[in-house]
């Protein structure tokens, strides 16, 4: 585990009404913001690529949704023969966590991760709240001023690079980056995938779930050791107490000690980056839970004495802005397969757009295509020298129903870490890494040589 945090972090404060004090890594190279799964990708890659790095935190663990929000499987990226075609860090992740895991081991695994590179400087417990930038048509992230939650101080960070992991895109907005939000960009309205509370249950008799899962009865799924999801059938006759709130369909993971996770309930009409909104959501959900749970215990197997053990801490937000990039992902790309030629990773999750309206139906069928993230996806229009690696990359609202796995992040993270671990003393951009083919060429044998995919396979 970290236990740098302290030392580093007392460092790098300053009293608030001091005058800001810039602080930096050894050599100031690359920051990455975000505790999220691409944030640890992000910063690790750059740390093994021999660059100094300064990883800051918003909460006191490292994971992001795997450990606030208790999201506890992949939603994995699979070829058209079933086999994975992510490896690199990702694969890593995966060898220690497997299929599905608590949030406990979530933590533990990417702090393990951070802790082996001694040039990675770990700050926890800060946000971001401004964002210095210099030069007008091709702007600079000069630093990042940050509020210490804990110690309710600020600090500021210098670099060279700039990685903004955070799930909504925060630096970037901060420094002033256009975006559009929700599904603006179809011209119909702002809103947003809906937010999930996920949260545990008690008392489950899991063979009894696994034996009893009836595709007849609850529709396309299964259940099996680790987890069970569908029955969508079976939900097409629960009522929510809430118009707000949907349980289209259950999807349960079943943890070493017995306690069984529920990812259900869907919250609509949330705007996640306020906390006003989020607060009103988990009491909508926490309100719901118990309704759900005695409709549970009615009628599915295993279910008769289930009872709530805890909610997540944070919310599940699927969705929020979607920066301008040098490159736009778009659901055409995603359907028809298309691999640019600045693919830095594959992905080939279905668009899984949930309801933003309760009547809303798919907009595609639940299929696979393989296809690549550009990087230039990863580059906000007009900075120099930041990156995203989150959600809130360059996607369109129905392309991001793909992209926004977590499993594709990590890929978008190790990339954006490797990328600012080569352009320093090469005289590169990151936009070269778009428009250049040496450039280009550069970057994915760079990360073909520390074991990442970013081509399909040939035919053997």
């Amino acid at each position: 585990m970290v236990r740098r945090i302290a030392g580093a972090l007392l460092a790098l404060v300053f009293v608030a009404v001091a005058l800001p004090e810039v602080a930096s890594a050894q050599h100031g190279r690359v920051l990455v913001v975000g505790g999220t799964p691409a944030g640890v990708a992000a910063a690790v890659a750059a740390a093994r690529r021999g660059a100094d790095v300064v990883l800051v935190a918003r909460g006191t663990t490292l994971g992001g949704v795997l450990t606030d929000a208790m999201m506890d499987q992949w939603d994995l990226n699979l070829g058209r023969d079933g086999a994975p075609i992510e490896a690199g860090l990702f694969r890593e992740i995966y060898a220690t966590l497997g299929d599905s895991f608590t949030p406990a081991a979530a933590a533990d695994a990417f702090a393990d991760l951070v802790e082996a590179e001694p040039r990675i400087q770990l700050i926890t417990g800060a946000r971001p709240i401004e964002v210095h930038v210099a030069g007008e048509s091709e702007r600079t992230v000069t630093s990042v001023t940050f509020l210490s939650t804990r110690e309710h101080r600020m600090f500021t960070v210098a670099a060279m690079s700039v990685i903004d992991a955070t799930d909504d895109g925060d630096v970037a907005a901060l420094a002033g980056a256009r975006y559009s939000v929700g599904r603006q960009d179809t011209g119909v309205d702002q809103r947003m995938q809906p937010v999930t509370l996920m949260f545990t249950l008690a008392d489950v008799d899991w063979p009894a779930v696994v034996a009893g899962y009836n595709v007849r009865r609850f529709g396309a799924g299964g259940a099996y050791d680790r987890r069970a999801w569908g029955y969508a059938k079976l939900m097409a006759a629960y009522r929510s107490h809430s118009p707000e709130v949907l349980v289209p369909d259950l999807n349960f993971g079943h943890e070493d000690g017995g306690a069984v996770t529920v990812n259900a309930i869907d919250v609509l009409g949330v705007d996640g980056r306020f906390d006003a909104e989020l607060a009103r959501a988990r009491a909508l959900a926490e309100r719901e839970a118990p309704d759900l749970v005695a409709f549970l215990r009615a009628r599915l197997p295993g279910f008769a004495h289930a009872r709530i053990g805890r909610f997540a801490d944070a919310l599940y937000v699927r969705e929020t802005r979607h920066f301008d990039g040098l490159e736009r992902l778009t659901a055409t790309d995603v359907w028809t397969g298309r691999i640019p030629a600045d693919t830095i990773g594959l992905s080939s999750y279905p668009m899984d757009l949930h309801p933003v309206v309760a009547d809303e139906r798919p907009a595609y069928a639940p299929v696979r295509h393989v296809y690549g993230i550009p990087f230039g996806s990863l580059v906000p229009v007009g900075f120099a020298n930041l990156l995203l690696a989150s959600p809130a990359i360059s996607a369109s609202h129905l392309a991001s129903g793909s992209a926004r796995v977590i499993p594709t992040t990590i890929e978008e993270g190790e990339a954006a870490g490797a990328a600012a671990a080569l352009v320093e003393g090469r005289g590169l951009t990151f936009a070269d890494f778009v428009r250049r083919s040496s450039a280009r060429t550069a970057l994915r044998d760079d990360l073909q040589a520390h074991g990442a995919i970013v081509a399909e396979a040939g035919p053997s």
